[in-house]
């Protein structure tokens, strides 16, 4: 048994665990370091009390840089859809690798359908595995990246309230 899951490891379901793997030590840290540095730039600029706001946007534009937080905010959103898009292919793909595996069981007889039988099913078992695995994964980034955006639109309220009330416009 052991042997026949090797085997499938370096065949069809190969693609499943490069993927993975890829998910897992490329796209997965970019994704949480793209949500850390928003936290990072967003919490400074959110909890602080009005007037500090006001005094920041007025007197150093630097102090709240809207354009890099935008592009930090693109890069989480961007990540995140990637994780997302990822993750919903693992089970595709296992469900891909058992229809390959089956078709392939058309001409044969025997020895050979249990073979075939037994390598859709670790297509199929590798599809779920990662797919369960990346969900838990999947799921702390998400509540990460929600909070951000939560605070991204405050922000964001906040800079159209006080234009709206024109205090850019008044002197500290």
């Amino acid at each position: 048994m052991f042997s026949i899951i090797v085997k499938n490891l370096l065949g069809y379901d190969l693609i499943i665990l490069l993927l993975a793997l890829f998910n897992g030590f490329v796209v997965y840290p970019r994704a949480a370091k793209a949500c850390e540095d928003l936290k990072n730039q967003l919490q400074p600029t959110i909890y602080i009390p009005i007037s500090v706001f006001l005094r920041d946007m007025k007197g150093n534009h630097k102090a709240i840089n809207l354009h890099e937080i935008k592009k930090l905010r693109d890069q989480e959103v961007l990540y995140m859809n990637i994780l997302s898009t990822i993750h919903s292919v693992f089970p595709l793909l296992g469900i891909l690798g058992t229809i390959i595996a089956l078709l392939g069981m058309v001409d044969l007889e025997g020895g050979g359908v249990i073979l075939n039988f037994t390598t859709a099913l670790t297509s199929t078992f590798w599809g779920l595995v990662f797919a369960i695995g990346f969900k838990g994964v999947n799921t702390t980034l998400l509540s990460k990246s929600e909070l951000n955006s939560e605070d991204f639109e405050l922000l964001i309220k906040r800079i159209d309230t006080i234009n709206e009330r024109g205090d850019f416009n008044e002197e500290t």
